[in-house]
């Protein structure tokens, strides 16, 4: 839903309102007319009003969406460059980890080896 659409209906609403409320009300032609005189400078007043306060809000409205766009931006910009830092700090340790891992491997191999050979002795 636009604003345009939102400030119509409520510009139609008022007007409709204001006429119904104008047209019930039991007086004389005169009163009547005198009535719908003030009232509609009324109405025009705030309509006015209305009609500054919607394009005040739509300009508002317009303004968040770019700066939210554009913190957005900055944000996705900033997180990939942590991740791209991390990654550069992160691979020295990935090396060191897979030399930990090979040793460990092969000293899981020499156990294995030397239990085996021991097995046999005792046999």
């Amino acid at each position: 839903m636009n604003a345009k659409s939102v400030l119509l209906g409520v510009l139609i609403g008022g007007i409709t309102s204001a006429a119904t409320a104008i047209m019930l009300a039991p007086k004389s032609g005169r009163e009547l007319r005198q009535d719908i005189a003030s009232k509609s400078g009324e109405a025009s007043v705030i309509l006015k009003e209305l009609a500054y306060n919607a394009t005040d809000l739509l300009q508002s409205v317009q303004v968040l969406g770019t700066e939210g766009t554009t913190l957005l931006k900055d944000l996705s910009t900033d997180i990939k460059e942590s991740v791209a830092n991390w990654n550069e700090e992160m691979e020295p340790e990935k090396a060191r980890l897979k030399d930990e891992i090979k040793d460990m491997q092969k000293t899981i191999s020499d156990l294995e080896k030397t239990l085996k050979k021991d097995k046999k002795e005792s046999n």
